[in-house]
């Protein structure tokens, strides 16, 4: 039974690692949408501005949408996710490493049933403290990602731990 508990904390982490990669490669890609579009948007704008002069309120409501948007981005969270996230996955792959190495010896029956106990609260407070460690806020929901995580995570173990 115990045995059974720490395969489900490490599929467990295997998800959270799944889903924290999930949500890094979202925010890297709205923060670099976001500064393509800033970027696109200032310089061609003045551009067309000139050679399209009858369209000038176009020309002019997209600087002002650029403007208004290279205001608030510096309070958009993406960039700080994007750290978190980052320094929180290195951790989590660690001590996925880790746990597997330790799941061999569970797996060959070495180790006592407090001793996998142990081992297996060992790695839930390994990932307490690195959550608390890089997240300072929330991490927000998204289903569809965790499922896709969750999938992921599934292949992995039974790709290298067939039952």
């Amino acid at each position: 039974m115990v045995q059974q508990q720490y395969w489900k904390e490490l599929h467990q982490l295997k998800t959270h690692i799944g889903f924290i990669e999930l949500l890094l490669e979202k925010s890297e890609s709205i923060d670099r949408a976001l500064k393509i579009a800033l970027a696109i948007a200032s310089s061609s704008s003045i551009g067309a501005w000139v050679i399209w002069n009858h369209l000038s309120w176009v020309w002019a409501g997209i600087i002002a949408f650029s403007q208004v948007v290279s205001a608030v981005n510096p309070f958009l969270p993406y960039k700080s996710r994007i750290k978190a996230y980052s320094s929180l996955l290195h951790e989590l792959e660690e001590l996925m490493i880790q746990a597997e190495f330790k799941w061999h010896a569970i797996a060959e029956g070495k180790l006592t049933a407090a001793e996998i106990n142990k081992a297996r609260f060992e790695v839930r407070s390994t990932k307490q403290k690195s959550l608390k460690k890089h997240i300072q806020t929330t991490i927000p929901t998204n289903n569809k990602l965790h499922a896709k995580a969750e999938e992921t995570a599934s292949q992995y173990l039974a790709n290298f731990y067939p039952s």
